[in-house]
């Protein structure tokens, strides 16, 4: 389990959004994949909690990341 503290605006700008899941356990996944390589990455889920079928999960890594977070995860994106 990953806790996170609330970020400011000027701290999420240096994040980048590099896939968006299907679900959980797919951003889990790719995000484990991610921290084994050393690369940090945050996964933010934006799904409603009515209609949870509305939203997006999204994993985010460090804009200086990107390429080489995009590079680990290949092909892998279609889990």
């Amino acid at each position: 389990l990953h806790l996170w503290a609330p970020m400011s605006s000027g701290q999420m700008a240096n994040w980048t959004l590099i896939h968006t899941a299907r679900d959980r356990q797919e951003a889990e996944l790719l995000r484990g994949m991610l921290e084994s390589n050393d690369i940090h990455a945050i996964i933010t889920d934006q799904r409603s909690s009515v209609y949870p079928m509305m939203g997006n999960i999204e994993l985010l890594v460090d804009r200086d990341d990107v390429l080489r977070a995009l590079h680990v995860m290949g092909d892998r994106t279609d889990l």
